[in-house]
C-alpha cells in the first residue's frame, strides 16, 4: 500500500483540502467570512435588519428533482428569532453548483474520498475500497492514464457556478455528483448586501433519483383461467408499513447510511414501488401527516387514486421544524371503487367505554391500554362488478361492497396483553358497526408473529386457554375477553402458499413476520401473492432500511376476487368447527377440519389448499 499511497496522497492533497473546506461546518466558515469582511473597516459595521443565526440542510445528500430541505433561522435587531420560509424581504439566497466529485467505483451511492493516481486511476470511498481496487479491479474498469503529468491537476480546477437565486432549489441532472452551496446574505435597508450576519452551507454530492422498483414475481394459487373476463374480476391489494421519517434516527438504524435514511431519498423509492405494483387498493402504515399531504396524495392522484388518512391519537411530535403525526392511509383506484362510508376505531376511546364498567381497576387498565393506536375502515363499492347471488353484499349502485380495514397495533414487545386487547377491539368494532356481513380485508402491521395470541385470535376467533401470551395479564385486561368473534378470516399468504411470508420486518434487532392481509374466506378468494425475498437476499443489505429498500418492512401484495360459489351450508359449518367454536373455511380452498399445533391451520391432519383445486368457477 505504501508504494501507491505516497503518489496518491500527494496527487490529491490540494483537492482534499479544498473538499474539506467545501464540506466543513457552516458556522465556522460563516464566522471567518464575517470576521474577515468586518476587518476591512476600523469602525463597527452597520447591522442589517436581520442576521442569519442558523442554517442547515435536513438531508446531507440531495436527490435530483426533489427539493432540497433546508432550515434557515434569522434574528431581528430586536432579538426576535424566526424561521424564514422564503418571505423575509431582508435576505437573499444564492445556490451554486460545485466541482465534480466522482462516486466510488464499488459503491456508486458514495462520494469518493480517494483516487489511485498510479495504476487504476479510479475513485474510491474508503481505504478498503482503494486497496481492493489496487489489487483486484479488472483492467477493463480502469480509467485511462492522463496524457500529460499535469492532467490530474487540470481535472481538479473548478469553479462554483450559480444555479438559482431562490429560497428553494430542486437539483437537476447537471448537478449529479456535485455538491451544492447555499449562500444566505442579509440585506441592508437600501437593498445592498450586508457585510455581517451572512452564512453559507454545503451539501454532499447530488444523487440521481433511485432506479425503478424491482419486479416481484406473483405466486399463483393455481388455475389457468387467464381470459380477459376472468382478469377483469380480480383486484389487487398492497399493504406496507413505509417507516415514518419521525423514526429514522441513526441510533435506531446505525447500519444504514444517513443519506439513505433521509426522506428525500426514501420517498422516491416508496412511490416507485407503489406505482410498480399497480394495486387497486393500498393500505399504508406510519404515514406522516405532512408526507400524506405533500407527497403521497398528489403523487398517487396522478395515478388515479384517492386517499384517506387517519392519524394515531397521540400528541403531535415536533420534527424538522414543525409539529406532525403519523398514522394509517388507505388509497383506492377511482376507476374501480368508490367510497361509501368511513369508520375510525379509536382503541383508546373504545377502551374507556368498555373498561369504565369496572371502576375498581379501570384506571390501571386504561393507563396500560391507552397507546393511541387506531384502525381506519373504508366501505367501498365495486364500479365494475355486480353480485350474482342474493347473499352477497351489494352497494347503492348495485356493485359489490367491500370493507377495507387498515390498522397498526401496539409495537411494545412487553405489552402482548395490549396487542391482544386491541385485536379484540378491532374484531368487535367490525361486528358492532354492521360490517361482519360485508367482504372484509383487514390489513396492517399487527406487530405480532404467526405464533402470537393476536394472530390466533384473528384467525380462529378465540385463543386457547394455555396460550403463553395470555398468561401474562398484569392488570387483568384480558379478563374482558369473555367471548371471541364470528369473523371468518384467513390470511392471503397462508391461504395461497400454505405459510406466512418468512420475513416482513428485517432489522438488526428483529427478523420475522408482523404484517398480514386478512380476508373474509367465505366471500373472497385469494388468487395470488407477491413473492417476499428470503433471508439470504435481504441479508445482502445487512438489514432494512437500506439504500435500495426504503422501509424496515417488506410490502405484501395479493390478488383477490369475489367468490362466486355459494357460502358453506349449515352442515359444512358444523363439520368445520374448530376447537374454539368457529369454522375455518379456506380462502378459495377446501374446508380445514383440524387446527395446527398452535390452534391455527396447517396441522398434520388438516386439509390444506392444493394449487389448482378451485372450488369456484370464474
Amino acid at each position: 500500500f505504501s508504494a501507491a499511497a505516497a503518489p496518491f496522497c500527494s496527487g490529491l492533497s490540494a483537492q482534499r483540502r479544498r473538499l474539506a473546506r467545501m464540506f466543513g461546518g457552516a458556522s465556522s466558515d460563516a464566522a471567518n467570512d464575517a470576521s474577515d469582511e468586518g476587518g476591512e473597516d476600523e469602525d463597527e459595521p452597520e447591522l442589517p435588519p436581520v442576521q442569519v443565526v442558523r442554517a442547515e440542510f435536513r438531508s446531507n445528500r440531495p436527490v435530483v428533482v426533489s427539493e432540497v430541505p433546508v432550515y434557515v433561522g434569522l434574528q431581528e435587531k430586536s432579538g426576535r428569532f424566526f424561521e424564514d420560509r422564503g418571505i423575509c424581504p431582508h435576505v437573499r439566497y444564492c445556490w451554486s453548483r460545485g466541482p465534480l466529485v466522482k462516486p466510488c467505483i464499488f459503491h456508486p451511492q458514495n462520494a469518493s474520498q480517494f483516487r489511485d493516481v498510479t495504476k487504476t486511476f479510479q475513485f474510491y470511498c474508503s481505504r478498503e475500497c482503494f486497496l481492493r481496487g489496487w489489487h483486484s479491479l479488472p483492467k477493463e474498469h480502469w480509467n485511462p492514464e492522463p496524457e500529460n503529468p499535469g492532467g490530474l491537476q487540470d481535472e481538479e480546477k473548478h469553479e462554483w457556478v450559480k444555479v438559482a437565486e431562490t429560497r428553494t432549489y430542486c437539483p437537476t441532472l447537471q448537478d449529479i455528483d456535485r455538491p451544492l452551496r447555499l449562500d444566505i446574505v442579509p440585506l441592508m435597508e437600501d437593498g445592498s448586501d450586508a457585510k455581517v450576519g451572512r452564512m453559507f452551507i454545503c451539501t454532499g454530492t447530488v444523487m440521481p433519483t433511485p432506479n425503478e422498483a424491482r419486479t416481484r414475481r406473483m405466486i399463483s394459487n393455481g388455475g389457468t383461467h387467464l381470459s380477459a373476463e376472468w382478469l377483469a374480476k380480480q383486484f389487487k391489494v398492497m399493504d406496507w408499513n413505509v417507516l415514518a421519517d419521525l423514526y429514522t434516527t441513526e441510533s435506531q438504524y446505525p447500519y444504514c447510511e444517513k443519506w439513505a435514511l433521509s426522506w428525500s431519498w426514501r420517498k422516491h423509492l416508496i412511490i416507485k414501488e407503489l406505482k410498480s405494483m399497480a394495486a387497486d387498493i393500498i393500505t399504508l402504515q406510519e404515514v406522516q401527516k405532512d408526507a400524506f399531504e405533500d407527497w403521497f396524495r398528489p403523487e398517487l392522484a396522478e395515478m388515479g387514486y384517492e386517499g384517506v388518512f387517519q392519524p394515531k391519537k397521540r400528541e403531535p411530535i415536533f420534527h424538522r421544524g414543525k409539529y406532525t403525526s403519523e398514522g394509517c392511509a388507505t388509497f383506492y383506484k377511482t376507476t374501480r371503487f368508490r367510497k361509501l362510508e368511513k369508520f375510525v376505531f379509536d382503541y383508546d376511546k373504545i377502551s374507556l367505554d368498555l373498561l369504565s364498567v369496572r371502576p375498581q381497576d379501570a384506571e390501571q387498565c386504561l393507563k396500560r391500554a391507552s397507546k393511541g393506536n387506531v384502525a381506519l375502515a373504508l366501505v367501498l363499492e365495486d364500479l365494475t362488478l355486480q353480485p350474482l347471488h342474493g347473499w352477497q353484499a351489494v352497494g347503492p349502485s348495485g356493485g359489490h361492497k367491500l370493507c377495507v380495514v387498515n390498522t397498526h397495533i401496539c409495537a411494545d414487545p412487553r405489552s402482548t396483553d395490549v396487542k391482544t386487547w386491541q385485536a379484540h377491539l378491532l374484531a368487535t368494532s367490525i361486528e358492532q358497526n354492521g360490517l361482519a356481513n360485508t367482504p372484509l380485508l383487514v390489513c396492517g402491521d399487527f406487530n405480532s408473529t404467526p405464533d402470537s395470541a393476536v394472530y390466533e385470535y384473528l384467525r380462529q376467533g378465540a385463543i386457547r386457554d394455555d396460550h403463553p401470551e395470555i398468561q401474562q395479564d398484569p392488570c387483568g385486561l384480558l379478563e374482558y375477553l369473555k367471548s371471541g368473534h364470528s369473523l371468518r378470516l384467513n390470511t392471503a399468504y397462508e391461504a395461497c402458499s400454505g405459510e406466512e411470508a418468512e420475513h416482513t420486518n428485517y432489522t438488526e434487532e428483529f427478523k420475522g413476520t408482523l404484517d398480514y392481509i386478512f380476508f373474509s374466506s367465505d366471500s373472497l378468494a385469494v388468487l395470488a401473492v407477491s413473492q417476499v425475498d428470503d433471508a439470504a437476499t435481504l441479508s445482502k443489505d445487512v438489514a432494512l432500511p437500506s439504500s435500495s429498500r426504503p422501509s424496515d418492512h417488506v410490502s405484501l401484495v395479493s390478488t383477490f376476487m369475489f367468490r362466486e360459489d355459494c357460502p358453506p351450508s349449515a352442515g359444512q359449518m358444523s363439520a368445520a368447527l374448530s376447537p374454539y367454536g368457529r369454522g375455518d373455511y379456506g380462502g378459495g380452498a377446501q374446508l380445514s377440519t383440524s387446527p395446527g399445533a398452535n390452534g391455527g391451520p396447517g396441522g398434520a391432519d388438516s386439509q390444506v389448499f392444493v394449487p389448482g383445486a378451485h372450488i369456484y368457477e370464474p
